[in-house]
């Protein structure tokens, strides 16, 4: 008998992890690289912004159920940057499988200063 609750014990407990493990949520910063590849062509390599320095900022977007790009942050300093990123990315059709739709996905921006 004393066997039969160890086993039981150890059959639930093996249970419970396995369920967890496949419960916990996907960070939300971890994006492909090819959405990633298609997000910066969308963005193109040239932006007339005149800047000083170098800057770095953080889009925030989700894919709607059209696989449209919907922005919904633009965390930097340079108020220019914030519309220009929403102007050239928001209901732009991504062609990349397996995205979440619905789910908010984090991707860093480094802007270069322009020689």
């Amino acid at each position: 008998m004393r066997n039969l609750k160890s086993i039981i014990t150890i059959l639930l407990f093996s249970l419970t992890i396995s369920f967890s493990e496949n419960a916990t949520e996907k960070d939300p910063s971890k994006v492909t690289s090819e959405l990633r590849t298609e997000i910066m062509k969308f963005l193109g390599d040239k932006i007339s912004l005149d800047l000083k320095s170098t800057s770095t900022a953080e889009v925030s977007f989700m894919i709607n159920n059209q696989n449209e790009l919907v922005v919904i942050d633009v965390d930097s300093n340079l108020k220019e940057f914030n519309s220009f990123v929403k102007n050239k990315l928001n209901y732009k059709k991504i062609a990349t499988k397996g995205i979440q739709k619905g789910e908010i996905y984090r991707v860093p921006v480094k802007i270069n200063k322009g020689l």
